[in-house]
């Protein structure tokens, strides 16, 4: 599952999980650990799709956040569980694309996926973002995303994570179909930090220019 897939995953399960709980979620800080495990993706002596996919690491740092927030805590494991777990797991296709679900329990490499439903999976991904997209503006949490807050510069992780990198490699390593919701995100996920900068600029403008 590429980018666009993860973040939305983790915004749908994230959102379901804080109704169902009856609490708020922070939405920049759940998108952000939607995506949080491909960081390996910039880091070259990890593996795709390695340790930082693990759910028994997550579990286990999740633990003591549970601890001290309780049910405050699921909605952002769930958020990025949702990765590994429904993202890719689910998705990908070939020994060479799977996931250690299970590390450091485990050294295995999982997959549930199809080779002959690669489309299938694009247009799923596709889907998800559409009601992503949908649900943001209905629910009016894109009006949070475009007010200030220190949280939403979290997601220039997300932006420099997965989303960026698939456009500055050529040839593009993502579907067609799927260029356009990239370039979407990018777009909605860069103008809240860009509020937020220019908000921090026009307080600070004296030590800017002494810096």
């Amino acid at each position: 599952m590429f980018a666009v897939g993860h973040l939305a995953l983790g915004y749908l399960t994230g959102k379901a999980s804080a109704k169902f709980l009856n609490i708020d979620i922070n939405i920049p800080l759940a998108l952000t650990l939607s995506i949080i495990p491909d960081i390996d993706l910039l880091t070259p002596m990890l593996q795709h799709g390695g340790p930082t996919h693990s759910i028994i690491l997550y579990f286990a740092i999740a633990f003591p956040a549970i601890l001290v927030w309780k049910k405050q805590a699921f909605p952002y494991l769930i958020a990025i569980v949702s990765h590994p777990l429904l993202g890719d797991y689910l998705t990908r296709p070939s020994r060479a694309q799977g996931v250690q679900l299970l590390f450091p329990l485990s050294s295995s490499w999982f997959l549930a996926g199809f080779e002959t439903a690669k489309l299938v999976y694009v247009y799923f991904e596709l889907a998800l973002f559409t009601i992503f997209v949908m649900l943001m503006f209905f629910s009016r949490d894109i009006t949070v995303l475009i007010k200030r807050h220190p949280s939403n510069l979290l997601l220039a992780i997300p932006v420099s994570t997965a989303l960026l990198p698939v456009f500055l490699r050529f040839p593009i390593s993502i579907p067609k179909e799927l260029i356009i919701p990239h370039l979407i995100l990018i777009v909605l996920l860069t103008f809240p930090i860009l509020i937020d900068l220019k908000a921090i600029l026009m307080k600070n403008p004296k030590k800017m220019q002494e810096a």
